[in-house]
């Protein structure tokens, strides 16, 4: 029963979710669900570049805003839906990403952090002076969904859980491929990967654009959500810190991890604002979380885990390894001291 688990706890899980809204019906739940799988999703996006190449940015935010600014100008301008134009329009987010990014990333370590803060920074002063474009620092509102106000958030929450399991779908399809194989070289030790032939800069630019792509997307949709929008909450440095957090927490460079962190963190996050409320405490508590998870999980929980799983398993196969071989030398002993012609010379089977 349990390896049967074991194997198919993805698909309950994903049930699990589908049932969700219709148990806890009150809007709050909708709108926490919306939250958590919008932070999975760029979490697992934000993976790619983080956590399976080892450049961490702290500026993806900008791709968020990007994506959120593109929607609302697509709509506002043209009437589009924003629910078939923000995976259209995530591409062009991706382009500006391997623009920037092979620009970016002839930078290593702290110098490359330093500039996706930089990028993040002068893409929030572009929509507040490009007034004519993205209506400056009041911003841009959308127009309302056209389904029922009762269901407002029940549709965000499925549409956000499809993009969600494509995003942990495309995340597992690059860590297996020889793509993956190459990413994780460079992560290991990227002078090595370029002797061994991985065109390095062109991995690394791949990888930033992909990861930027679902973080624009998750950006487009947030923007419908919200329908209203504007340069400080679109292009916020605490969205990158906490895609950076979600991943740290459920393991950094895993598939499932930044799904466990996003699922742990924003509904604690949540919490804290509803118990504290706007008190900025929870501010210094995600300070205290990001400190924690450095100096207690540095690999974070799934790997973590993992790591204790395999070492509870260790002795005991030791142990079994060891009697068997004393078994076996005992049993080497007693056949020499045993006289020829002795029906009991024969050498019995070792024990399974």
């Amino acid at each position: 029963m349990l390896p049967h688990l074991t194997r198919r706890w993805p698909v309950y899980a994903v049930l699990a979710l589908l049932a969700y809204p219709w148990i806890w019906r009150a809007p709050y739940f909708h709108l926490l669900g919306f939250d958590t799988l919008l932070g999975a999703t760029m979490a697992v996006s934000w993976n790619i570049m983080g956590g399976y190449t080892g450049y961490k940015s702290l500026g993806h935010s900008a791709f968020f805003g990007l994506g959120a600014y593109l929607v609302a100008i697509a709509a506002n301008r043209w009437g589009w839906n924003p629910l078939w134009s923000a995976p259209l329009l995530a591409l062009v987010v991706v382009a500006v990403a391997l623009l920037l990014g092979w620009i970016m990333l002839r930078t290593t370590g702290s110098a490359f952090v330093i500039a996706t803060i930089a990028l993040l920074l002068i893409f929030r002063l572009l929509a507040l002076n490009l007034r004519g474009i993205t209506g400056g620092a009041p911003g841009l509102s959308q127009p309302l969904p056209p389904w029922s106000p009762e269901f407002s958030r029940l549709p965000f929450f499925y549409y956000m859980l499809i993009w969600t399991l494509v995003a942990v779908a495309v995340s597992a399809f690059i860590v297996r491929s020889r793509f993956g194989l190459g990413l994780l070289a460079i992560r290991d030790d990227e002078g090595k990967a370029e002797m061994v032939g991985v065109n390095t800069t062109l991995y690394k630019v791949l990888a930033f654009g992909l990861s930027a792509y679902f973080v624009g997307l998750g950006g487009g949709i947030w923007s419908y959500f919200q329908t209203h929008i504007s340069p400080v909450f679109a292009f916020d440095l605490r969205i990158g810190v906490d895609m950076i957090l979600m991943t740290m927490l459920g393991g950094l460079g895993t598939v499932w991890g930044p799904v466990l962190g996003a699922f742990i963190l924003i509904p604690a996050r949540d919490f804290i604002l509803f118990r504290f409320g706007a008190t900025q405490i929870h501010l210094a508590i995600s300070g205290a979380l990001m400190l924690a998870i450095i100096l207690f999980l540095p690999r974070g929980i799934l790997p973590t885990l993992q790591e204790w799983l395999e070492r509870r398993r260790a002795p005991a196969s030791a142990f079994v390894g060891a009697r068997l071989m004393t078994e076996l030398r005992d049993e080497s002993a007693a056949t020499a001291s045993t006289p020829p012609g002795d029906p009991h010379s024969r050498v019995r089977p070792a024990p399974r």
